[in-house]
């Protein structure tokens, strides 16, 4: 059991309190005496009512300047009674304080069961630092810290979530009901409008990529075994003819435009002279249709040669809505 009360500081023990720190001295609390008699106390006692036990001083120290722990077992055999009385005794013998209620007993004491005893003792009516707590080392109830052993409490869910407490341990539980309430999980998913800075188009009309951003790149360039996609065609007549289809690149309904974006993807550097390019492009634009409007798409093919210059020798094209 742990009460925190406050008991009555006797005239004795004020006067013991005196003369000791008159001589440089603590007045030290050495054993807690149990009674079964109810009262009002006054600052006239000298001893309990009905002492049925006194016990040393299992453990105690300083919670504050005026504030101690003692802790204390009651482990006599001896008839049950109910514990209506408290008094704590310094080693001279002195009634230093007591406690009783007329009506509300502290704690009942059953035979051969042991009482373990904990009290948080406020003492604000002495000097600060005139009282010392001497006990045998029996047991140790006082509230733990970081940097000594004793009880601790665990935190309910809503402390552990708030992570304010400093006096409290947390549970596995706890550790999981603070740690969901503020980090993310290895598997977790976000809703739409929690993602910030999102591009309005998809990809971003201007955008770029970091080379260790780039996946599977070839050791060396062109790769030693490589290939294209459908945009390369190659021809096997010779004259060499390379085919490039360039629709996805853009809008454009200039064969000069459409070469320009080909040789970016086939470089010059790779044609001889008569070597031909045949280029696919298109042009699609909003087009009025007597009856308002809708999409209209020129497909171009362009047939270039190389001769020192890229030559344009053929274009035909296709026109179709959509």
């Amino acid at each position: 059991m742990s009460s925190a009360f406050k008991p009555v500081i006797t005239q004795a023990g004020i006067t013991a309190v005196f003369n000791a720190t008159n001589s440089g001295l603590e007045a030290n609390i050495v054993a807690v005496a149990l009674g079964d008699q109810s009262w009002s106390p006054t600052s006239a006692a000298t001893k309990l009512k009905q002492e049925k036990r006194r016990i040393p001083v299992g453990n105690g120290n300083k919670l504050s300047p005026n504030q101690i722990h003692i802790t204390a077992i009651e482990d006599g055999q001896q008839e049950a009674y109910w514990v209506r009385e408290v008094g704590f005794y310094l080693e001279d013998g002195t009634l230093l304080a007591v406690w009783s209620h007329p009506s509300q007993p502290l704690a009942y004491k059953a035979p051969g069961v042991d009482l373990l005893l904990a009290f948080d003792v406020a003492l604000s009516a002495l000097p600060s630092d005139s009282i010392n707590v001497i006990g045998n080392g029996t047991v140790n109830l006082s509230p733990a810290t970081t940097a000594k052993l004793g009880v601790v409490r665990f935190a309910t869910d809503t402390d552990a979530k708030a992570g304010a407490v400093n006096n409290e341990v947390v549970t596995p539980k706890g550790v999981r009901v603070h740690g969901d309430a503020r980090y993310a999980r290895v598997s977790h998913r976000h809703p739409w409008n929690e993602i910030d800075s999102k591009p309005s188009t998809y990809p971003p009309s201007g955008h770029r990529h970091t080379w260790t951003q780039i996946d599977s790149k070839p050791k060396t360039f062109p790769p030693s075994s490589h290939s294209h996609d459908d945009r390369y065609i190659r021809l096997t007549e010779v004259p060499r003819a390379v085919y490039v289809d360039v629709r996805t690149t853009g809008n454009t309904a200039t064969g000069s435009t459409a070469l320009t974006w080909a040789l970016a993807i086939h470089p010059n550097s790779g044609f001889n002279n008569n070597d031909h390019l045949v280029v696919k492009y298109r042009n699609r634009y909003v087009r009025g249709t007597g009856n308002g409007s809708a999409w209209w798409t020129d497909e171009y093919t362009t047939t270039f040669i190389k001769a020192g210059s890229w030559r344009s020798i053929a274009t035909s094209t296709n026109g179709f809505w959509g």
